[in-house]
């Protein structure tokens, strides 16, 4: 067999493998939390927010409005760094992502089977999007 066939043989088999992997989500509505982080993330609302926010000032028009097709991690930098008000920055990796949880369930964005993570350079390249929008 001649090199070249063999490098188009390798390059199509490579290119089988790497279309057999699990798809990358495109947006919030790809389901990338589970529904026990949004339970988790409702009971830090109640908890860490709910006194200066209620919940539908990130739900419905009011997210579409601010946060339609903004990267997931600008929401994470938001609640990460300024959140919550007394005590801004106080928050763990996990505690966000759960909070982002929660506001994307509230949304009616579908939960998935993996857990949102803290991955700043993923989340730059998913846009968050409500159902219908």
């Amino acid at each position: 067999m001649s090199p070249w066939v063999k490098l188009a043989v390798s390059g199509s088999a490579l290119m089988l493998l790497v279309g057999c992997g699990e798809p990358e989500p495109e947006s919030t509505l790809d389901g990338i939390f589970t529904m026990a982080q949004a339970q988790r993330g409702e009971g830090l609302f109640t908890t860490h927010c709910q006194r200066c926010h209620s919940i539908q000032e990130f739900s419905g028009h009011m997210f579409n409005a601010v946060w339609s097709e903004v990267p997931a991690s600008a929401l994470y930098y938001r609640i990460a760094n300024t959140m919550p008000m007394d005590q801004p920055g106080s928050l763990g990796n996990s505690e966000v992502t759960s909070l982002m949880a929660h506001i994307f369930n509230s949304n009616g964005m579908p939960a998935g089977n993996t857990p949102l993570e803290a991955d700043l350079d993923w989340l730059n390249t998913v846009p968050m999007r409500q159902p219908g929008r």
